[in-house]
């Protein structure tokens, strides 16, 4: 996937002004489970200053300036700003029905699941519901049925 979108802001420290730009990865970011002060050290390093210095204090109190969406990010953009809950839960949903694909291929010969919604909406509800059992789980059930079926 190619997710990015370009953050920035400007700041005035001691009369001088700075100008902090970065293109984040989007994909590394979530995979990172990074959060808004990620961003604000990658600025930060834009420019050459660490956390502990005073214009990282002036910088952290501006507001980050989203722009350039690309991607998954395009549809969650908007005047500078984003769509953090939106964008997270897209690209989620973009992730999963990645690992999906085969499945959907194999057993339903859909190539795209855009192109059949209900099917993807499924896939993801089964797939999301089997992440949130655990195997233990699993293991007690299974050993239970066997009281019944044994």
């Amino acid at each position: 996937m190619n997710n990015r979108m370009k953050a920035s802001l400007n700041f005035y420290f001691k009369g001088e002004k700075f100008e902090p730009s970065v293109t984040l990865d989007l994909d590394l970011y979530f995979q990172g489970h990074h959060d808004l002060g990620f961003i604000y050290d990658a600025l930060a390093k834009s420019i050459n200053i660490d956390e502990y210095r005073h214009e990282y204090d002036v910088m952290v109190m501006q507001d980050i300036i989203f722009s350039e969406p690309q991607g998954i990010a395009v549809d969650y953009v908007q005047d500078g700003q984003v769509d953090w809950f939106g964008l997270t839960q897209a690209w989620h949903d973009a992730v999963d029905l990645d690992i999906l694909k085969p499945i959907a291929n194999k057993f339903f010969n859909v190539e795209n699941l855009q192109d059949d919604p209900k099917l993807a909406a499924a896939l993801l509800a089964a797939y999301r519901l089997g992440q949130q059992t655990p195997a233990a789980d699993a293991a007690v059930n299974t050993s239970l049925n066997e009281g019944f079926y044994g």
